[in-house]
Formats: C-alpha cells, sequence, structure tokens
C-alpha cells in the first residue's frame, strides 16, 4: 500500500513539475515576444567575408540596393521587417554568391554575404565583354575594380545576346539542350584557364588568349568552336595551338620548345604546337628593302 501511494505521489510531482516547467516556457516567450515589439533597429551592417580577395561589392553598395528597393530597415521595428525579402534582395544581385541576413540584440541589422568570383574576361572583336566565373555565370564588367584576369579576345560567335547576364549554364542546357556544343566549348575554356592559373610552370606567362573563326565553318544554327593562339608574357611570338582539346600535350611541347632554346623567340616568330608530337615554327619574314 505504501508502495502504491509513493507512485501516486511521483506522478503528481512529476506532473506540477512540467507543469511549471511549460507555464515557464509560455511566460518566457510572451515576455521575449513583447520585448521584440518593442525593438527597432539601430543600424545596418554589411560583412563581405571574401573582401580582401576581390572588390566587386562594397557595404555602401548594398546598403544603396537595400534602400532603394523601399527596404531600408533602420528605425523600423524588429518585428515588422521582412529578413527573406531583404536576404533575397542582397542574393539577386549579380556579384553575390551567398548571404545571410539577421537582427542581433544590439539591434543590428546584419547582412553577411560572399562574392562570385570571376575566372576570366572575355571582351571580344564583336562586341561580346564580361566576366565569367567558373560556374558558367555571366558578370558585367565592374569599372571600380580591376582584377587581374586571363582575358580572351579575338572573335566567338556565341549562340546569346552580348548583354547576357546571369546562369549560362542554365541558359545553355534548357529543356531543348540547343547549345550543348557551346556548353562544352566553355567547359573546355574554363578547365584550360584553371589549367594555366593552377600549374606553376604556366601560372602568369599567358597574356591573352586570342580567338579565331573554326577552320571548318559550322553548319548554320550550330556552334562552331573557335581556334586559338596565345600571346606569352615573355617573348615577342605567338603560339598556336588550335582547339581546346588536348592542351596539357599542347602546353607541354611549348615549354621543351622554348626550354631547347633552338631559336631566338624573342625576335618576333609563330610556334604551332597544334598537332600530336609537333612543334613547328616560323620565323618572321625580312622586310623588303626599298628599291
Amino acid at each position: 500500500m505504501k508502495e502504491k501511494g509513493k507512485k501516486i505521489w511521483r506522478t503528481v510531482g512529476n506532473i506540477l513539475f512540467w507543469g511549471a516547467v511549460v507555464a515557464y516556457l509560455v511566460w518566457a516567450f510572451g515576455l521575449r515576444k513583447h520585448a521584440q515589439q518593442g525593438r527597432r533597429v539601430e543600424r545596418m551592417e554589411v560583412i563581405v567575408r571574401d573582401s580582401l580577395e576581390s572588390s566587386f561589392i562594397t557595404p555602401a553598395t548594398i546598403i544603396n540596393l537595400v534602400d532603394e528597393a523601399g527596404e531600408n530597415p533602420v528605425g523600423k521595428r524588429v518585428d515588422s521587417l521582412n529578413l527573406g525579402k531583404i536576404n533575397r534582395l542582397v542574393e539577386d544581385f549579380c556579384f553575390t554568391a551567398r548571404a545571410i541576413t539577421y537582427v542581433d540584440y544590439n539591434n543590428t541589422l546584419t547582412v553577411e554575404l560572399t562574392q562570385r568570383e570571376p575566372l576570366l574576361r572575355v571582351c571580344t572583336d564583336n562586341g561580346y565583354d564580361f566576366y565569367l566565373t567558373q560556374g558558367l555565370y555571366v558578370l558585367p564588367i565592374e569599372p571600380l575594380a580591376s582584377p587581374n584576369l586571363p582575358v580572351v579576345s579575338g572573335r566567338i560567335d556565341f549562340p546569346f545576346g552580348t548583354s547576357f547576364r546571369g546562369d549560362l549554364k542554365e541558359w545553355l542546357l534548357g529543356e531543348e539542350k540547343k547549345y550543348k556544343d557551346c556548353y562544352n566549348f566553355l567547359c573546355k575554356l574554363i578547365n584550360f584557364v584553371v589549367l594555366t592559373e593552377s600549374t606553376p610552370s604556366y601560372e602568369g606567362k599567358i597574356v591573352q588568349i586570342v580567338a579565331t573563326p573554326p577552320k571548318t565553318k559550322a553548319p548554320r544554327g550550330e556552334f562552331g568552336e573557335p581556334h586559338f593562339k596565345l600571346i606569352p608574357r615573355y617573348g615577342d611570338y605567338v603560339v598556336e595551338i588550335g582547339s581546346l582539346d588536348d592542351v596539357e600535350a599542347k602546353l607541354y611541347r611549348w615549354s621543351r620548345f622554348a626550354e631547347a632554346q633552338v631559336v631566338d623567340m624573342s625576335a618576333g616568330g609563330i610556334l604551332n604546337v597544334e598537332y600530336e608530337g609537333q612543334a613547328l615554327w616560323k620565323a618572321p619574314q625580312a622586310a623588303k628593302k626599298k628599291k
């Protein structure tokens, strides 16, 4: 009988204890909600996590962006803010990769973000001028930033317009996958730039990547993959590599030929490494003497 009584009192005690815990939580939540309703944002802070590496986004840029959209939070009650909307505004900005927005207990609305990182600049004779990221995202040229990036020049007949900005991968690989050839070409171009920029023996040795029309014209409506020649940083000569296929072997042939020093490459000329097992040197033509 005593054991039964102990069990009853133990059960009653547990009910009273947990009832008190729930009551406290409800009270604390109500108190916190009441306190939140009275809070107002005193300042807005923007933290650009990778600002030391590139400067495409400044805190002033984001603050102006939010202000122009009519979402300036300063002076507004915390519980009236749409943090999701502000975060989407920031993430929709083309140079933003990711963002997170929150309000801390100091009444500061903080936006933390990381930037998209351009890998190269495309600046062609037929009107294209943009940055391209490794993920095939097209960014506009930012006049206030001066990143030291490889430049692709010459002529490339892209299937998209010169004013296109945004996710190029999504555009090229639409439902019909109509532009898969262009997508494959851009992947090879990205891989080539990554290779030359990450390999110590090639890093910084190429000043410009020049595109030329393909030797065989592509059928109507299809993308014609251009050929390429490289302008080295040192020496007054050009390296013709043709397509972007098998580029590691082509770069190796260039490197071996330059190391052999069989010709004076500083005096100009053309080195063709397009074909397997060959490195063909064409010396500059001597100027004709006037009669």
